[in-house]
C-alpha cells in the first residue's frame, strides 16, 4: 500500500495543493490542509509527502484536526513534528507533539484518527501512524 510512496513522492511535491486555507462555517477557517511533511519511517527510510488530513482506515475524520487524549483536538497546521511514535498494531497511538511555538507534549492520538491520508487533488492513499517513526512538518 505505503510502497507506491517512493516513486510517487515526486507526483505528490509537483501535483499537490500546499497550505490550502480552509473554508467552512465549523470554526476551522484559516487553518490549513494538504501539508507538507517529511515522514521517517519504521524501516528508516524516509519520503516527503502531502498530508491530506486524518482518520481511520475506514475514512477522513479531519482535514486540520487531529484527536489526541489530552486536549480533543490539535491543528495540524501548529505542529513542527510528531516523533516517537508508538508502533501499536491497535488501538492509541502513543507520540510526542512538538509545536511551531517550540513547545512539546506527550499524548496519545486517538484510534480513530491514526491513519494519514496522503496525496494530492488527483489521488490519495492511508498510511497507519504504526508504520511511521516521526513526521516532520514542513
Amino acid at each position: 500500500m505505503f510502497a507506491r510512496v517512493g516513486v510517487l513522492a515526486a507526483v505528490v511535491v509537483l501535483g499537490g495543493t500546499i497550505g490550502v486555507p480552509t473554508r467552512t462555517s465549523f470554526g476551522l477557517e484559516g487553518h490549513e490542509s494538504s501539508l507538507r511533511a517529511t515522514l521517517t519511517m519504521s524501516d528508516g527510510t524516509r519520503h516527503t509527502i502531502n498530508i491530506q488530513g486524518v482518520g481511520c482506515a475506514q475514512g477522513m475524520c479531519s482535514r486540520v484536526r487531529i484527536n489526541d487524549d489530552k486536549t480533543g483536538g490539535v491543528w495540524l497546521d501548529g505542529l513542527a513534528s510528531v516523533r516517537d511514535i508508538s508502533q501499536n498494531a491497535d488501538g492509541p497511538v502513543h507520540a510526542v507533539f512538538t509545536f511551531k511555538d517550540g513547545s512539546s507534549r506527550e499524548t496519545s492520538i486517538t484510534a480513530l484518527n491514526r491513519v494519514l491520508y496522503i496525496g494530492s487533488r488527483f489521488w490519495t492513499d492511508q498510511l497507519d501512524l504504526a508504520h511511521v517513526k516521526q513526521i516532520e512538518f514542513e
